[in-house]
């Protein structure tokens, strides 16, 4: 089986040096260029328009792939994709390795549409992440406390939002969280004093997203417009004011599902209910897709390889619907310059018939993705 791993890794790196990129490849060079270049404050007008929303793990990767370009002479597209790749095939070990998984199971990620659209395609370094977190669960089924409290701080170093799975992993453990929070926090601090600034925390606390492609956003943005199309006149304003107000106050939900999620995991810890930690994992991630006003497809992969542990027939059927959507939407992403516009959804009467069904089939992909987030976090919640 790691023959057939380490084969599947290399046609993922042979396919990924020439199967184009995604819009996100040239904002990452840009954001690498800013952090060698010493622009630690981050402005957007330092960074071409990007400004700095991540903590410092993300940035030393981006910078790493650079160097790799510059080095070798090979792309940065192509080197941007490697880090996800190769953390492809150390979560398919660790699946492999582990008492619920096996090599069904690590052949199920690696293979997946979602981690090989993702990995291949994309350029994105939340697969990174995602095995910081696999890891930090994989260290703390052996009680490793040390290397598991490592494993999130660096996980957090690339998605922030991750750090808040340390609440669920101090009270899973009773004799390990000394080595758990000293371990983590150091990391954690490392990853942060090079970029300390309140204006660069302000920023990572309430990044800005897009919002109206994904879950209820993408009902209350687009269900307007759909219905000025069909001749209602006006109902577009209404989106103008949506929009407004998920600008304005969308970042204050992940504070509220953090919370939310806190208060869950102190009532299962006093309840004696906080045995499985892949689950709780899992609930984390699939809650803050649901909760999430909104979303950046990379998101996806999030909670793939916990799925699979907790139950692998609904992470087939999560990676069926999530694998469309993702194909979905780099489909669509290309009308933008087909037609020549900066938002396609706001000039759904610009595209031609079978575009414009195209993209309401894509959205209701996203939509059915999102339903079925939605129900597997309730089920998650209630214990069912």
């Amino acid at each position: 089986m790691i023959g057939t791993l380490l084969a599947i890794t290399t046609v993922k790196l042979i396919l990924a040096s020439c199967w184009g990129w995604t819009n996100d490849i040239p904002g990452t060079l840009v954001e690498a260029q800013a952090f060698l270049e010493g622009r630690v404050g981050f402005s957007s007008a330092s960074v071409g328009g990007h400004p700095a929303i991540f903590p410092l793990g993300y940035y030393l990767l981006a910078s790493g792939s650079l160097l790799a370009s510059s080095w070798t002479g090979l792309p940065f597209a192509f080197w941007i994709k490697v880090p996800a790749i190769l953390a492809d095939l150390a979560v398919a070990l660790m699946l492999k390795a582990t008492p619920r998984g096996g090599d069904r199971l690590a052949l199920a990620y690696m293979i997946n549409p979602v981690t090989f659209l993702l990995s291949v395609y994309h350029g994105q370094l939340h697969t990174v992440a995602t095995a910081g977190v696999v890891l930090t669960l994989w260290c703390a089924d052996r009680c490793r406390w040390w290397w598991s409290g490592i494993a999130l701080g660096l996980a957090a170093s690339v998605r922030h939002y991750f750090g808040v799975l340390i609440l669920p992993l101090l009270m899973g453990c009773r004799r390990g969280r000394v080595p758990l929070l000293v371990s983590f926090g150091l990391v954690g601090v490392l990853a942060n004093v090079p970029l300390m600034s309140q204006t660069y925390h302000l920023r990572l606390a309430a990044p800005h997203w897009h919002h109206g492609t994904w879950g209820y956003t993408m009902l209350f943005l687009q269900g307007p417009r759909l219905l000025e199309l069909c001749g209602l006149q006006g109902a577009a304003s209404l989106t103008e004011t949506l929009d407004r107000v998920f600008h304005s106050y969308g970042p204050a939900v992940y504070w509220v599902w953090a919370v939310v999620f806190c208060g869950w995991v102190w009532r299962r810890y006093v309840q004696g209910r906080l045995t499985d930690l892949w689950r709780v994992a899992l609930f984390f991630f699939v809650g803050h897709y649901t909760i999430s006003p909104g979303f950046g497809v990379q998101w996806l992969i999030w909670a793939l390889p916990l799925w699979l542990i907790v139950n692998r027939r609904e992470a087939i059927g999560y990676s069926a619907l999530a694998g469309l959507f993702l194909a979905g939407s780099y489909w669509q992403a290309t009308l933008n310059g087909t037609y020549g516009l900066a938002s396609i959804t706001a000039n759904l009467g610009r595209l031609a018939p079978w575009d414009l069904a195209g993209v309401m089939l894509v959205g209701t992909i996203g939509l059915l993705t999102w339903g079925y987030c939605a129900r597997a976090t309730w089920r998650l919640a209630t214990g069912r």
